[in-house]
């Protein structure tokens, strides 16, 4: 098979370079905001056919970004679930419990790169069917243990219920976090001039509470 031709790099680093380049810019830009041309550019990568060499196309490229995003996030997910299993009894276990498990395992995720995160959350947004069946096959079984943690916290909540409210929770933590920004550009609240303002400890609280009170409410589904 003949090799390509890149710039000063092995052949077995140019996948990684591209995937690393387009979780940055996919992230950062939009997934439709930048060409396949250009992330071969940034990535410093000279032959224009590396995508389709090594992923067939644009969506091979995506799935393989959200593969690495999840090998990233999964350990420090399992980590987090770890220590709530041995922190918290069963006995004692609220849905907040479950929330703040996830919250802190995305925040984690968005410390250590920001565009990882907003990647997950442009996937949502811009990619339409395709793009979360990609998700779902990365990221699906943390959906399930989740709901399965809140079906036992949950009993009385219908499976349909619940299948609509873990959505809608996880939809809101990771665009909430992609999207904190705006929570900045706010007036101050009380008295004096400037934007909203909160420490991290606190808007991470406040989160928590909000996606908390939303998988306790009463429904009718």
């Amino acid at each position: 098979m003949k090799r390509l031709d890149t710039d000063a790099s092995s052949d077995a680093q140019v996948p990684e370079r591209l995937i690393t380049t387009a979780i940055q810019e996919y992230g950062a830009r939009g997934t439709q905001a930048i060409s396949l041309r250009e992330i071969q550019r940034k990535a410093g990568v000279l032959n224009e056919a590396a995508v389709r060499y090594y992923f067939k196309n644009r969506q091979g490229l995506l799935d393989q970004c959200l593969h690495t995003v999840a090998q990233r996030f999964v350990p420090i997910f399992d980590e987090v679930w770890k220590d709530l299993e041995s922190s918290v009894d069963a006995s004692k276990r609220q849905a907040r419990h479950v929330v703040t498990a996830v919250v802190v395992s995305f925040y984690s995720l968005w410390s250590e790169q920001e565009e990882a995160v907003q990647l997950v959350a442009r996937m949502i947004r811009e990619e339409g069917a395709e793009g979360q069946s990609m998700l779902l096959k990365h990221f699906g079984h943390v959906i399930w243990r989740m709901e399965a943690a809140l079906q036992q916290l949950l009993p009385q909540k219908s499976a349909k219920a619940l299948r609509l409210h873990c959505f809608l929770a996880i939809n809101n933590i990771v665009n909430g976090m992609v999207d904190q920004s705006l929570l900045w550009q706010l007036p101050a609240v009380g008295e004096g001039q400037g934007r909203f303002q909160l420490e991290q400890e606190q808007l991470a609280q406040g989160f928590i509470e909000y996606v908390s009170a939303g998988l306790c409410a009463a429904s009718e589904l």
